[in-house]
């Protein structure tokens, strides 16, 4: 409502002075008006709008494995984070001997080989066990466990690639269920079992591992065996970016293939692409030469692993196939296995795995020779500390949800 002012305020002002002079007897001499005093008023301020504030967001809870982490990557020395990046084989199973070498050592873990294996799965639990007890991540407790032909851990009767890509995929996924739950019951983690090589026929020396040698049938059973969940064993895929690629044995000689990166992407990356889209926690890089995308085989080329984790965004471990392949083809330039080791690590992988024969090297001297040139790479500035960070992280982040008997 609006208040009194104005005209209508005077007029009610004069008619009270009007009533006043018409009650009084006399009429005083009047006098001379006293000024008054200002008046001064207060004003209420304006309400005003109040300011937008841009408040910060709440932080993050900070993830409590990743600050785990960080701790023990902060407690490390560079030579302690080189020797995570390492899978190694010790003979038998003599859980204080693989101690002792951990001691030394302190690899991510280990290839468990026939040796390692040489019997029933509740003695291999217990000789993991035994060394998992030790460790504050779990070890890395690799096998081959791929099915007939490749299969280590004794009484896997269920049928392997070549038998299976010919079938439905329910029986895949049934084959590997049962094959990856074996791997858990012997107490192993980790398998690389999963062949996603597009074969190139009956003569090529890959073909009775692999389910098939058409990309697209090949793709859908790797998607199924990769896609096969039992807790805590993580499935890996092999051999990037195919041993398909060629005729030759990758354990006898280094082979190279003519294909172009446009064909491989229409063809033998499928199985791979498939794999990833699946779930699986590893790739493990092959020994093979593709020259229109790298002079070098792909284990020790940076420009195969720059595609997996750019083109294919797989940003798991990538595990080299093992070192010791290379030595065997006698070729020159693969003779030294520490040589080879810094250039797996130059090229991005984030697991080096080489087996050494204790036969030829029963001290295993091979790996500390190949952890000392490890460090020196790094300290000669041939490969990052951050780049060793990176890989470690992965590698810690994968070995925190392995399984332990």
């Amino acid at each position: 409502m609006r208040t009194q002012t104005g005209f209508w305020a005077r007029a009610t002002l004069l008619a009270t002075l009007g009533a006043l002079v018409l009650s009084a007897c006399t009429i005083p001499t009047p006098e001379a008006p006293t000024p008054s005093a200002p008046v001064v008023l207060e004003l209420e301020p304006e309400a005003t709008a109040p300011r937008d504030v841009e408040v910060a967001p709440e932080p993050e809870p900070a993830d409590p494995l990743q600050v785990r982490i960080d701790e023990a990557l902060l407690g490390m020395e560079l030579r302690q984070k080189l020797a995570g990046l390492m899978v190694v084989t010790i003979a038998g199973m003599n859980p204080e001997v693989h101690q002792a070498f951990l001691d030394e050592i302190p690899a991510a873990g280990f290839l468990l080989e026939r040796g390692n294996l040489n019997a029933d799965v509740y003695t291999i639990r217990d000789f993991i066990g035994a060394l998992q007890e030790r460790s504050d991540f779990p070890l890395v407790m690799a096998v081959d466990q791929e099915g007939n032909p490749v299969a280590r851990i004794p009484g896997d009767q269920f049928p392997g690639a070549r038998v299976l890509g010919s079938g439905d995929l329910e029986t895949t996924a049934a084959a590997f269920l049962a094959r990856q739950q074996l791997v858990d019951q012997a107490g192993a983690n980790v398998n690389f079992g999963v062949v996603a090589d597009v074969s190139l026929g009956s003569g090529a020396y890959i073909h009775s591992r692999s389910f098939s040698t058409d990309p697209a049938v090949a793709a859908e059973h790797v998607a199924v065996a990769a896609g096969v969940e039992v807790d805590e064993v993580a499935q890996t895929l092999k051999h990037f970016p195919g041993h398909g690629l060629v005729f030759a044995d990758t354990h006898r000689v280094v082979p190279s293939s003519e294909i172009t990166l446009e064909q491989w992407r229409t063809t033998h990356a499928l199985p791979f692409v498939a794999g990833i889209a699946a779930g699986a926690e590893l790739v493990m890089t092959g020994h093979i030469r593709v020259p229109s995308v790298s002079k070098d085989p792909a284990t020790l080329s940076d420009d195969w692993v720059a595609i997996l984790r750019n083109e294919l965004g797989f940003d798991g471990v990538i595990i080299t196939d093992d070192l010791r392949m290379l030595k065997a083809s006698g070729e020159e330039q693969y003779q030294d296995e520490a040589d080879l080791a810094v250039a797996a690590l130059v090229a991005g992988n984030d697991l080096i795995l080489l087996a050494v024969d204790p036969g030829r090297d029963p001290s295993y001297e091979t790996y500390t020779l190949m952890l000392d040139a490890m460090e020196r790479a790094v300290l000669d500035g041939a490969v990052s500390e951050d780049q060793v960070d990176a890989s470690l992280r992965r590698v810690l982040t994968l070995r925190s949800v392995l399984g332990t008997p």
